[in-house]
């Protein structure tokens, strides 16, 4: 049927697979195909936290246009962490959104020490205990890493980065699938 939006262009890459080598790991590793996704498929993967002191994300480069808006999404389920995020940028340039994976609620937001005006968050229901994950803004940098994180909080005590740095716990995870950047100040729909 007719979608009444724009038309968009998914940046990221592999967007389903995040065991693909176009995906970084960090203090984390990647389970594939391991759950049900949004479109019925068992393509969601796991997100394995590490058991170590420090941030737990995957994460692609994207070169972005400076001061442009962008949103950054993605599709996340609890897993044992409770909480996870999408980041958009790195290091001193950065917006990030932290949200409750049990209620769907937003429960903190980052932004960079040198830049980052974040526009809207928001995340959406997509069923079966699955949520869309997105924040809309820019930052003053071309490096526009999308950056999938868990966080063992609503509210991080430690960010790094614009990732909630933490002791990760065997077993607390989160699955995550469907990551999408896109020039807009708003999430389209899912494009693979």
């Amino acid at each position: 049927g007719y979608l009444a939006e724009k038309a968009s262009t998914n940046l990221a890459i592999q967007s389903e697979d995040f065991s693909n080598a176009s995906w970084f790991k960090q203090f984390a590793t990647v389970t594939a195909d391991v759950a049900v996704a949004p479109d019925g498929t068992t393509t969601m993967d796991r997100l394995v936290v590490g058991a170590s002191f420090d941030y737990h994300n995957v994460y692609q480069s994207i070169v972005v246009g400076v001061g442009t808006n962008y949103t950054y999404s993605a599709y996340m389920k609890d897993d044992g962490a409770g909480f996870g995020g999408v980041c958009f940028g790195s290091g001193a340039d950065h917006i990030s959104v932290v949200v409750d994976l049990s209620t769907g609620l937003v429960t903190d937001t980052e932004v960079g020490s040198t830049s980052g005006t974040i526009y809207a968050t928001g995340c959406e229901d997509a069923g079966n205990g699955i949520y869309r994950v997105w924040i809309s803004g820019n930052i003053g940098s071309s490096n526009g890493y999308i950056i999938l994180f868990s966080s063992d909080a609503a509210i991080p005590a430690v960010w790094n980065g614009g990732r909630p740095r933490y002791t990760g716990v065997l077993g607390e995870d989160i699955l995550i699938w469907g990551a999408q950047v896109e020039q807009s100040t708003y999430p389209t729909s899912y494009i693979a």
